[in-house]
């Protein structure tokens, strides 16, 4: 499924659109974090958390400001 289209239907709150880009970025960005702060547990929750953030801001979203996954990373 393309991108764009993904992003689109998860800025209307898709849940569907929600579990793809989680399951194409979340170890990418867990690992990035586990960088950091060097604990499996607490790269989970932050993992967690910041797809938490980006789903609730998800409306604010442009691809102007840069890829999809430089804003979630």
């Amino acid at each position: 499924m393309d991108q764009e289209f993904l992003i689109l239907h998860f800025q209307q709150q898709d849940v569907k659109a929600y579990e793809k880009l989680y399951n194409m970025y979340c170890n990418s960005i867990a690992g990035v974090i586990n960088n950091i702060v060097k604990d499996n547990d607490v790269t989970q929750e932050i993992t967690q958390d910041v797809f938490i953030k980006a789903w609730n801001n998800s409306a604010s979203y442009s691809s102007k400001k840069g890829p999809f996954f430089h804003l979630v990373a």
